[in-house]
C-alpha cells in the first residue's frame, strides 16, 4: 500500500511542476532547470545535472534549449576560462521569478489541503516532510 502510495505521489508531484510549467509558458525540463538555478549565480553544467538529478547529457539538452530561448547563456568560467558554466539573462531571471510564485501558491495551496484534512500543525508538517527528504536521499 505504502509503494503504491509513494508512486501516486511521485506522478501527482510531476504533473504539478508540468502544470505550472505550462502556466508560466515553459517546458517542463527548462522549468526544472530555472528553478535548480539562483540569481546571480554561475553554475557548471555538471552541477546543473547533479541539481535537476539528470545524467549530464540529458542537462545539458534542457540547458541548450534554455539558451535558445534566450533564458540562460553559456559563459566561460572566472577561474577556468575552459568550463563553461550557465548563468540567467534578464528574460530568464523573470521567467523563474514568475515561475517560482506559481510554485508558491500551488505550495501554499497543497499545504493548506493537508491541514485541513489532516488536523496536523504546519510545524508537523514539516517534519514529515524534512524526514521524507532524508529517507529519499538515503535511497538515491
Amino acid at each position: 500500500m505504502t509503494a503504491r502510495l509513494l508512486h501516486e505521489l511521485e506522478i501527482r508531484l510531476a504533473r504539478g511542476l508540468h502544470a505550472d510549467a505550462a502556466a508560466a509558458g515553459l517546458r517542463e525540463a527548462t522549468a526544472r532547470v530555472l528553478l535548480a538555478l539562483h540569481e546571480g549565480e554561475a553554475v557548471t553544467m555538471s552541477e546543473v545535472a547533479q541539481r535537476v538529478g539528470r545524467d549530464p547529457s540529458t542537462a545539458t539538452r534542457f540547458v541548450d534549449r534554455a539558451v535558445a530561448d534566450g533564458l540562460l547563456e553559456r559563459t566561460p568560467g572566472r577561474r577556468d576560462r575552459r568550463r563553461r558554466v550557465v548563468t540567467f539573462t534578464p528574460e530568464g531571471l523573470a521567467a523563474r521569478i514568475r515561475l517560482a510564485e506559481i510554485r508558491t501558491d500551488r505550495a501554499e495551496a497543497l499545504t493548506n489541503a493537508t491541514l485541513d484534512e489532516t488536523g496536523l500543525g504546519l510545524e508537523q508538517l514539516e517534519w514529515f516532510l524534512q524526514s521524507l527528504l532524508k529517507a529519499l536521499a538515503s535511497q538515491v
